[in-house]
């Protein structure tokens, strides 16, 4: 029943679309050709009288006529109105497509979880898919009528093998409700998934969970086709937009004709005989009363209704053949022809060579980055500090010991625009006040370090290196690997605060923040012998 034209457009070619528009079946021609003979008839006789039989009084009455049916026209927003009601039918529509249960699952995890290759344990697996698909006729036969002059009774369900004898027994033995009792086969089918549970049918306890899962999905949707065919939209909604699109045409058989000496709106000079463009105008509209007529109800007889005794058959063949064949052949496991390469290639044929393309690797894989920008840097680590202190700390000012010609303002400046942390080495040891002094380093009278004992995690502090240098290509063999272990950093740190010999240390400071008096200076202590000298300025490369 549906039209399927998914192969007529697979290439938007110049005659793409235009070839659908000779097709008859389910077009828009086969739905309209006795609306559109009717009103070309009627707005020809018309016509005719108005030229050729009507007297000069009778003339002028039409004409007055015409101008208040064109009036009318002009008023009514049919396209509005049209537009939305199909757009809700057509959403409807493709919800209950959605709702119609497949069995394709269930049947899979019943395969998985059922065990038996012997006739009881195949009985079990088909008695179960036969329970689904008959709950699912039960459904259909009440909601589409081809379903029903296929199965007018439940005798002719029995004698396609759907119901046995003992079952139709059970049917008629139930007590007269006054719903719909599509569901007893469901029962059947819970009785017997715990039968299969008692007689070790099913060993895991996951699987009766699996497969009930798959059982309440199907009994939920079967629940909602019955639903749809039972809540429809409200019947003054379908009246309001079939009167406005008939009263519209049937106004504009009169409202359209032409009259000598009108000035009404769509009045041309040109005396025409047939409406051209009311015509493609009727097109138009009623072609989309048409289409909601078509999808209101795709349980039912018309070309784009859902083909449903076709899924009927479908199902039963393909749970049958899952659950019971299938099930049963064991296929050999062999390696695949590509079980030894690790480049596979995979052939085309000719006609599908034009169509192998490169695949896609990312919007921004193939976009250079500046070779002269290749320098990494880590990111500065604020340390805790005191908020008396830090008001106090400035940022240290290095001077080139190497390079003479450059003086510090130009290399803060520098340093301050991309962001270069600077290492300054500072020798401190267990004594008092001075360089070899253990004491906080203060500076310009401001504040200083805190003490390492005050820490909150010494064994676990990073250490922040950075080159103020080009970092060398991978392949010139200068680029020097920098690795210690942050257990060293701690041990020396713990010797220093418990006393004893102390190693020297090394500050880092940063110097990255334009606005100085602002934030506090980043500290970050680095033990001595493990610096890199890749990553340290000219200037410091003697002293390390």
């Amino acid at each position: 029943m549906t039209v399927s034209y998914q192969s007529k457009v697979s290439s938007s070619s110049s005659a793409g679309f235009t070839k659908l528009l000779f097709l008859w079946r389910g077009s828009l021609y086969q739905v309209l050709y006795r609306e559109l003979l009717l009103f070309m008839v009627a707005f020809i006789i018309i016509s005719a009288l108005y030229r050729n039989a009507f007297t000069v009084e009778q003339k002028e009455i039409f004409e007055k006529i015409v101008r208040y049916c064109d009036a009318f026209i002009s008023q009514l927003p049919l396209s509005f109105i049209l537009g939305f009601y199909v757009t809700y039918v057509a959403k409807r529509w493709w919800n209950q497509y959605l709702a119609i249960p497949w069995p394709d699952r269930a049947m899979h995890v019943i395969s998985m979880y059922v065990e038996g290759n012997d006739d009881y344990g195949c009985m079990i697996r088909r008695s179960l898919m036969r329970y689904l698909i008959l709950t699912l006729i039960l459904v259909l036969r009440s909601i589409s009528s081809p379903v029903k002059k296929r199965f007018p009774t439940l005798e002719h369900v029995a004698e396609s093998g759907y119901m046995t004898a003992d079952e139709i027994e059970v049917f008629y033995s139930l007590p007269k409700v006054e719903f719909n009792t599509y569901w007893v086969p469901c029962t059947w089918f819970i009785s017997l998934l715990k039968e299969a549970r008692k007689s070790k049918r099913i060993e895991d306890s996951e699987g009766v969970k699996l497969i009930m899962q798959e059982f309440i999905d199907f009994r939920s949707k079967c629940g909602y086709l019955w639903s749809y065919d039972w809540i429809s939209i409200p019947l003054a909604y379908t009246q309001v937009v079939t009167i406005a699109t008939y009263s519209f045409f049937i106004t504009a058989v009169v409202g359209r004709q032409y009259v000598e000496g009108s000035n009404k709106m769509l009045q041309t000079e040109l005396d025409v005989y047939i409406p051209v463009f009311t015509i493609v105008q009727f097109l138009f509209f009623m072609g989309l009363l048409k289409v909601a007529e078509q999808l209101i109800n795709p349980f039912g007889d018309d070309e784009e209704d859902f083909e449903l005794n076709y899924l009927i058959d479908r199902h039963t063949k393909a749970a049958f053949l899952a659950v019971d064949y299938l099930a049963k052949i064991k296929i050999p496991l062999v390696k695949d022809i590509y079980f030894n390469e690790l480049e596979v290639s995979i052939p085309y044929t000719s006609a599908a060579a034009p169509f192998k393309k490169k695949t896609h690797r990312g919007s921004v894989h193939h976009m250079p980055v500046p070779e002269d920008q290749h320098m990494m840097f880590l990111p500065e680590i604020i340390e805790e500090v005191d908020p008396d202190q830090s008001k106090t700390r400035r940022t240290s000012t290095c001077s080139n010991k190497s390079e003479g010609k450059i003086n510090s303002n130009c290399r803060d400046k520098f340093n301050d625009s991309f962001g270069i942390m600077q290492v300054v080495q500072q020798r401190s040891t267990m004594s008092g006040e001075g360089p070899n002094s253990n004491a906080p380093t203060k500076r310009g009278g401001g504040g200083g370090f805190k003490q390492l004992a005050q820490r909150k995690s010494d064994a676990t502090q990073p250490v922040v290196l950075v080159s103020m240098t080009r970092r060398p290509s991978c392949n010139s063999g200068q680029w020097k690997p920098f690795k210690w272990k942050s257990s060293d950093l701690g041990e020396q740190r713990r010797a220093s605060i418990g006393g004893g010999s102390r190693p020297e240390l090394q500050h880092q400071q940063t110097n990255v923040d334009l606005q100085r008096s602002v934030r506090p200076e980043t500290v970050t202590i680095v033990p001595e012998g493990r610096v890199n000298a890749a990553f340290v300025p000219d200037r410091l490369q003697n002293d390390v």
